[in-house]
C-alpha cells in the first residue's frame, strides 16, 4: 500500500509541472530572441548608376612579337571552354559562365616562328604580372594570397601547359615597361582592349564582356551621371576608365581623382572624400556581393 501511495505522489508530482510549465507558456513571454528575430534583407554598399559610358572586353597582353606564346594561351582557353572548365571557374567567381572565349579561335599564327613558347617552357614558368588589387580578376586576400578569377584561369592554363606560374604585382599606370623588359610575360587582369593597348601589345582575343560604371553609395541621393556636376569622382590612374572618363561630355563639369587602384578610391567613397567613383562593373558588382 505504501508502495502504492508513493508511485501516486510521484505521478501527481509530475502533472502538477507540466501544468504549470503549460501556465507559464500560455501566461508568459518564454519565446526567446532566436524565436522573434525578423530577418532582416541584406542591403548592398554601393548604388551602381545604370548609365555606363561605353561597353568593352577584357583581354591577355604579350609582347609584342610573341606570337607562339600567345597562340598556346588562346588555344588552351578554347580546350577550357570547350570541355566546361573555364565555366567552371565562371560560375566559382560570378555565379555563371559569363565567359566569352570561342571554341575555335579565329586569331591564331600556325606559320608564327618566335620563341616566346619556348622559353616559357624551358623556364618551366609563366610569369603573369598584375595589379593585385583588382577584385575579383586578381587580388591579395586575407591570408596574403594572390587569388582571383584570373588566377584560377592561369593556373590551369599553366597546368596543361606543363609549367609553374609566377604571380608578380605590377604598378598599373607603367603596366607596359615590365612586359617591355621581359620582367613579365603576360598581363592578364581584367585588362579593358582599347586601341591604344592593341598597339603597345599582342592581345589574347576577348574573354569576358564589361563596361565602366559610375558608383555612389548606397544612401546617396545621386541617381544618375547627371548629378555629378560640380562633384569629385575617383578612378585609377592609367586605366581605361580614366581614359574615357577624360574624353567623356561629363569630364568638365566633373573634378577627377586619379588613385593608384580602384581600393583607394572606394576607401576615399566611404570615407566621403569624393561622391563616386568611376570603375568596372564587373569590380562594382563583386564590391557589392561581398558588402552583403
Amino acid at each position: 500500500m505504501k508502495k502504492f501511495t508513493s508511485v501516486a505522489l510521484v505521478l501527481v508530482l509530475i502533472l502538477s509541472v507540466f501544468a504549470m510549465a503549460s501556465c507559464a507558456k500560455k501566461d508568459g513571454d518564454t519565446t526567446t530572441a532566436a524565436d522573434t528575430t525578423v530577418p532582416v534583407e541584406a542591403v548592398a554598399k554601393y548604388r551602381i548608376l545604370d548609365d555606363g559610358l561605353n561597353e568593352e572586353e577584357y583581354a591577355i597582353g604579350f609582347r609584342k612579337g610573341d606570337q607562339t606564346l600567345r597562340d598556346k594561351v588562346q588555344s588552351i582557353l578554347a580546350e577550357m571552354k570547350a570541355d566546361g572548365t573555364l565555366g567552371e571557374i565562371s560560375t566559382k567567381w560570378f555565379g555563371s559562365d559569363v565567359t566569352t572565349v570561342k571554341t575555335t579561335p579565329t586569331t591564331l599564327n600556325p606559320d608564327a616562328k618566335d620563341d616566346s613558347l619556348k622559353k616559357v617552357l624551358d623556364a618551366g614558368v609563366l610569369v603573369l604580372g598584375l595589379d593585385a588589387s583588382f577584385k575579383p580578376m586578381g587580388f591579395t586576400n586575407e591570408n596574403g594570397e594572390i587569388v582571383g578569377f584570373d588566377i584560377d584561369v592561369a593556373e590551369e592554363v599553366c597546368k596543361r601547359m606543363g609549367v609553374k606560374l609566377e604571380k608578380k604585382g605590377i604598378e598599373w599606370s607603367t603596366k607596359e615597361k615590365p612586359l617591355n623588359a621581359g620582367i613579365i610575360d603576360c598581363i592578364w587582369n581584367g585588362m579593358s582592349v582599347s586601341e591604344e593597348r592593341a598597339k603597345a601589345m599582342n592581345l589574347s582575343e576577348a574573354y569576358m564582356d564589361n563596361k565602366m560604371v559610375f558608383v555612389v553609395p548606397a544612401s546617396s541621393d545621386i541617381t544618375s551621371p547627371e548629378q555629378l556636376k560640380g562633384k569629385k569622382v575617383a578612378l585609377q590612374s592609367g586605366s581605361t576608365a580614366q581614359e574615357i572618363l577624360e574624353g567623356s561630355e561629363y569630364a568638365a563639369d566633373m573634378e577627377i581623382v586619379a588613385l593608384g587602384t580602384n581600393v583607394e578610391a572606394l576607401q576615399q567613397l566611404d570615407l566621403g572624400m569624393v561622391d563616386a567613383v568611376f570603375m568596372d562593373l564587373v569590380v562594382a558588382e563583386y564590391e557589392n556581393t561581398q558588402s552583403k
